[in-house]
């Protein structure tokens, strides 16, 4: 059927409104670098801050920090943050030492005002936790190393040569339905399904004494008053049961997944039998991430640049828990040095 010419007139002015405002935000954000079509389509990055911020597809924004304290703290700040947070905790690397990083991912249009956000969420981490901001060089080496090649990875010369930064800096895995071959390492990514009601048991340092390398990429991101409300009338509806305002708990979202890296295959399913033991014995249903090994693995070696998550509403300590177990276990994670290198 037709449309009147009063549609059309309607449909040409809001065509030509999303063109202006399209121009206004790349003005906006005329100051930052933009990539090249092969990285935008490969890696969906749109431009970056040569300092460390990563503009995404999505309206997501992220930048990546190393990380030094204990982890488990930030549970008591979650809830005043704007932004999500990715933290990537390297167990077993080469130099004998914990590597956690963690990436703030914002969500808006304008850079400026992004930054504002980024930089309010980044003074409330810092209460916890001591960070050093990343520049885009170092996320993309440590990116590269994290995927097992050796480059020494330069923006400029990079956009400059008009390159895919993502074949520049990944290697490629074989994948299978529930696991992976990488540069001849045997490995595996699992994601977590649901989550106990409490967590006694230290999962972190169980990790550590599994001898292999691991990623464990946990996602935090907090919830709105509405949010919560929203959620504990879900849980009233779905329970029948009414919970009293003052016995209202605080909740999280949460996404973990976890990737195992091993020398053989038979390596690899007895690590996986072990780890999947280990967090069933605590309550966490963790599961292979079938047909999605590839997805899982390069969100984590990405850091997240690469968004892959599953995330659940959990009790504020049941994500404590996940990070140090009880609530005496140790979490410290050390960053790495340049000794460590």
């Amino acid at each position: 059927m037709a449309k009147s010419a009063g549609e059309r007139a309607i449909l040409k002015e809001e065509k030509r409104e999303k063109r202006e405002k399209k121009r206004r935000i790349e003005q906006a954000n005329k100051m930052l670098i933009p990539v090249s079509k092969k990285t935008n389509l490969s890696l969906g990055i749109i431009s970056f801050d040569p300092e460390g911020t990563f503009r995404l597809t999505d309206k997501r924004w992220m930048k990546v920090f190393e990380a030094d304290g204990d982890v488990c703290n930030l549970m008591e700040i979650m809830r005043n943050l704007l932004g999500r947070i990715r933290m990537t905790m390297h167990l077993g690397a080469d130099s004998g030492r914990d590597i956690c990083h963690v990436s703030l991912m914002e969500t808006g249009e304008i850079y400026e005002e992004v930054r504002q956000q980024m930089k309010r969420d980044e003074e409330i981490l810092r209460k916890e936790l001591s960070l050093r901001a990343m520049s885009v060089d170092e996320v993309m080496n440590q990116i590269s190393s994290n995927s097992f090649k050796d480059i020494r990875f330069s923006y400029a010369s990079y956009v400059r040569g008009n390159k895919d930064w993502k074949k520049e800096c990944f290697v490629e895995s074989t994948k299978k339905e529930d696991s992976f071959v990488m540069n001849r390492n045997y490995g595996e990514c699992f994601v977590a399904l649901s989550y106990p009601s409490i967590i006694q048991a230290d999962l972190i340092g169980r990790l550590r004494e599994s001898g292999c390398r691991m990623i464990v990429g946990l996602d935090l991101n907090a919830l709105t008053s509405e949010e919560q409300k929203d959620f504990t009338r879900a849980i009233e509806k779905r329970y029948n049961v009414k919970i009293p305002e003052n016995m209202e708990e605080d909740y999280i979202n949460v996404s973990l997944a976890l990737g195992i890296i091993c020398d053989s295959d038979d390596a690899r399913k007895i690590v996986e039998q072990t780890i999947v033991s280990l967090y069933a014995n605590a309550g966490v249903m963790l599961a292979p991430a079938y047909h999605m090994q590839t997805k899982v693995l390069e969100s984590m070696l990405s850091l997240g640049l690469l968004d892959a998550k599953t995330m659940r509403n959990i009790k504020l300590d049941v994500a404590r828990g996940l990070l140090g177990g009880e609530s005496d276990a140790d979490a410290k994670i050390e960053i790495r040095t340049d000794e460590g290198v």
